[in-house]
């Protein structure tokens, strides 16, 4: 399989997952369970959409080893405007807090930033993503 074919998989499965997370999210979110829901599609959709950002970094050129790294690539490519720079950190510490702890606090501050925040950047950069040539 090409680079550009492991790439258009990857979007392929990072729109899966976004769709996923969009139906959860506009949903009444009314107990412990369904803000559970949401935050595993975060984490889901997250990690899909790191790890096609290094995809794209590798079709480009660049290396891209960790999430870190691959979020680095993708502000070097443009498929995250700088300004959403602090966005994107927040959300790396935020799923890596949703797979390693679980507070019902910290479950409903997450919830609200994905909501909030972190469905739209993650909107933006499979849009963008998907005009890379």
């Amino acid at each position: 399989m090409s680079g550009h074919d492991k790439v258009q998989d990857s979007l392929t499965n990072l729109e899966l997952a976004l769709r996923s997370l969009e139906r959860f999210l506009d949903e009444p979110v009314v107990s412990d369970r369904d803000r559970a829901g949401v935050l595993q599609a975060f984490e889901y959709t997250f990690e899909l959409s790191w790890k096609a950002a290094q995809k794209i970094a590798a079709d480009q050129g660049l290396s891209a080893q960790s999430p870190r790294q691959a979020l680095k690539a993708a502000f070097q490519l443009g498929l995250i405007p700088l300004d959403e720079e602090e966005t994107w950190l927040s959300m790396l510490d935020d799923r890596n807090r949703t797979v390693h702890t679980y507070r019902a606090e910290l479950a409903k501050e997450i919830f609200v930033r994905v909501r909030d925040r972190y469905r739209e950047a993650l909107v933006g950069l499979l849009g963008r993503a998907r005009l890379m040539p």
